[in-house]
């Protein structure tokens, strides 16, 4: 690889060495996202899904997550945004039917309460971590959280920030 270096007429050098440091630094702080190192950086995470128009309802209208392009324009495959450049992939096929609530999507609101609201208006079982209440879990370090199910049995918690200290 060569550079071109453009020198100051009055300070030789400088921009050179800027250049230079840029070229060197640069790498560092883009990394994150661009995969362009050997540090993993998660991208998507794909469910399976049996009816599609099913989980379409579900992960737009009761989790609200907004839909983003389909890379392959066809309807066996529907993608959300979770934020922070991270999507969640629902692929149409054959799936298990058994999920255990050790493995779940877990997603932040503001009110575990007030989420809970609407999950009871739209008749969606939820619970504890235990399963005997319908009261959230409160963790240790001040978390609530519920757990419930989406289409496919999937294991959801939602949980509240913990209080600030």
């Amino acid at each position: 690889m060569s550079l071109l270096f453009i020198q100051h007429p009055h300070k030789p050098g400088k921009l050179k060495l800027a250049l230079l440091i840029a070229a060197f630094l640069l790498p560092a702080f883009s990394f994150a996202q661009s995969g362009s190192n050997a540090t993993p950086v998660v991208d998507h995470i794909a469910i399976c899904v049996k009816n599609l128009k099913k989980s379409v309802a579900f992960y737009t209208d009761v989790m609200h997550l907004e839909k983003v392009g389909n890379p392959f324009g066809d309807t066996v495959h529907q993608w959300y945004n979770l934020g922070n450049h991270i999507k969640l992939h629902a692929i149409q096929g054959s799936c298990s039917d058994t999920h255990i609530k050790a493995e779940h999507l877990c997603f932040t609101v503001g009110s575990v309460k007030e989420f809970a609201k609407t999950l009871d208006k739209l008749n969606i079982p939820y619970g504890n971590w235990n399963g005997d209440s319908k009261e959230p879990t409160l963790r240790k370090d001040g978390v609530l959280q519920l757990y419930f199910q989406d289409p496919d049995g999937y294991w959801i918690e939602i949980n509240s920030p913990a209080p600030k200290k």
